[in-house]
This record gives structure tokens, C-alpha cells and sequence, in this order.
């Protein structure tokens, strides 16, 4: 297994559940219908089907972005796939920008930052809980091998941030409005700050706090995600769905008079 060591795979067995696997030399993976050996993985490769030694199928893909977030390890509840690709869209974010990120938590909002600024733009992450930014380093790293986050082992409040010198801001802290005036400041004229909220409570906070501030308020949504259970001839929702998870609180900032 030359060259593949730590190589991430995902595994599906026959009801659909996955199965996040790091590869290493003479691994063994353990499902409760059998076992298989990490070199059969790679034989098979990604789109190809192993068995375990009982006869389980288990086919064996790349994990998708949103796949490897919800089933990395955890150090904190993860921004959802849905919200996060949402964030980046309001952010309006594209290759070569700079993106400023509190509250790092596991990574999983970091890695669709990194991947939408791309090699030639720039994360930089600030969390101040060092269990928690040891966990989002190794995720973002084993997942992601452009060298385009920098992490930082702090809070935002601390920061030492140039005026204007950031294309958009993502805030997932659970009180968000200590740091508005300096993310404010560190944002340039008409670009993005968008803020993380579980609670309604949070939002109205963090918009009484962006009062007096060069932020406009352009939107609060929440996002929707419904997925359908399809086995012909018959189609309905699924009876578990990911009901709400945040508010999404976007700010455009005006040129300060």
C-alpha cells in the first residue's frame, strides 16, 4: 500500500449507511455483517463493490464534501452541508478571495471556504479552544491538501486585523456581536458578513449590536432540506428529516462616512 497511507475512502453497505475509512497497511475494516481488508478497498477502488468475509456488499467511493463533514470526527456540532454551501453563497465567495472565519469548531465550514477561494485565495481561522482547533486542523488537512487556511489559536476579539483586507467574514460563535465592530472594520466596502445563529434570540442580538455599525442588514433565512424516499412505484419524503439547524444572518458593509 505504497503511497496511499491515510487515503480516505467512503464505504456503503446494502441500506445506504456509510462508512468514513482512512486507509493504512494492514488494516481491517469492521462492519457487523463481516470484515475486509483495507488492500481489498483499494483494489476495488473508488466506484467498485468489495464483500466482507461473510458476503456483505460494500461499495467504495471518495467522500464528497458534504459526506466527509457529517461523518469526520467531531469536536463540536458541525455548521450542516446545507448551511455551509448556503454560507458561501451569500458570501459571494470565488477564487482569490479572502475569508475571515471565527469560530472554527470541527472544520467542516472551513473546508467549504477553502474550497470555494481556492488555491490562490485564503481562509483565516480564528478559534480560541484548543481541543477544538487540534480537531479542525487534522480534519481540514486530511481532506483538503491545498495549503490556503491559516489557523489561528484565538479569539477574534484578540486579533490584530488590517482595515478593509477581507472579501467576506463567517461568524459561528454563539455571541457574535462581541466581535461586529472589528470583523466590521476588517471588511472591505460592499462585500459579505454572514453569522451562524441556532437561536432567534442570537439574531436579534447580533442585529441590535449591528446598529451604529457600517453594516446593513440584507437578509435572515433559514434552509430547507427535504429528501424523498424513491422505491418504484411508489415516492413520499423520508419519515427522518434534517428539520432546523440555524439562521443564516447576512450584513453588507457600507463605506464608513
Amino acid at each position: 500500500m505504497g503511497g496511499v497511507e491515510g487515503e480516505l475512502f467512503l464505504l456503503k453497505d446494502s441500506k445506504g449507511r456509510a462508512f468514513l475509512v482512512r486507509l493504512r497497511p494492514g488494516g481491517v475494516f469492521h462492519h457487523h455483517k463481516g470484515s475486509v481488508s483495507h488492500e481489498a478497498i483499494l483494489r476495488a477502488g473508488p466506484g467498485g463493490v468489495v464483500e466482507t468475509h461473510l458476503g456483505e456488499p460494500l461499495s467504495v467511493h471518495r467522500p464528497t464534501l458534504e459526506e466527509y463533514v457529517l461523518h469526520m470526527r467531531r469536536s463540536a456540532t458541525p455548521t450542516y452541508p446545507k448551511d455551509a454551501s448556503a454560507m458561501v453563497a451569500l458570501l459571494d465567495l470565488a477564487p482569490g478571495m479572502r475569508v475571515l472565519e471565527a469560530g472554527t469548531g470541527s472544520g467542516g465550514l472551513t473546508l467549504f471556504l477553502a474550497r470555494a477561494v481556492g488555491k490562490e485565495g485564503l481562509v483565516e481561522s480564528y478559534e480560541k479552544r484548543p481541543h477544538h482547533l487540534k480537531q479542525a486542523e487534522e480534519n481540514v488537512r486530511a481532506f483538503w491538501q491545498v495549503e490556503n487556511v491559516r489557523f489561528h489559536a484565538q479569539g477574534l476579539e484578540e486579533a490584530a486585523l488590517a482595515p478593509e483586507s477581507f472579501h467576506g467574514v463567517a461568524l459561528d460563535l454563539m455571541e457574535p456581536w462581541k466581535v461586529l465592530p472589528k470583523a466590521a472594520e476588517a471588511l472591505m466596502p460592499d462585500r459579505f458578513l454572514v453569522a451562524y445563529l441556532p437561536n432567534i434570540t442570537q439574531v436579534l442580538e447580533t442585529v441590535r449590536a449591528a446598529e451604529g455599525l457600517p453594516l446593513r442588514l440584507e437578509r435572515v433565512l433559514e434552509v430547507g432540506w427535504r429528501e424523498w424516499e424513491i422505491r418504484l412505484p411508489v415516492a413520499h419524503p423520508r419519515f427522518q428529516q434534517v428539520g432546523h439547524t440555524a439562521f443564516l444572518v447576512a450584513f453588507r458593509r457600507w463605506k464608513a462616512s
